[in-house]
């Protein structure tokens, strides 16, 4: 099983992020999807901001 993360301020930035993806990969299986909500800092000392984090467990299709 494989993991991805895709981290941004922006949901629609994100879906386009996962839209590219799946496109690169064809047809994976998806087994599970997690979407939460953090507190980032872009740079030590920072301040932080709300970030969206999904992260998606997926398997490949075996190519026989």
């Amino acid at each position: 099983m494989k993991v991805k993360i895709f981290m941004d301020t922006s949901a629609s930035t994100i879906e386009g992020q996962i839209n590219a993806w799946l496109d690169q990969l064809g047809s994976p299986t998806i087994i599970k999807t997690e979407t939460a909500v953090a507190n980032v800092a872009e740079k030590p000392n920072d301040g932080t901001h709300p970030c969206i984090v999904v992260t998606v467990w997926y398997e490949l299709q075996n190519s026989n």
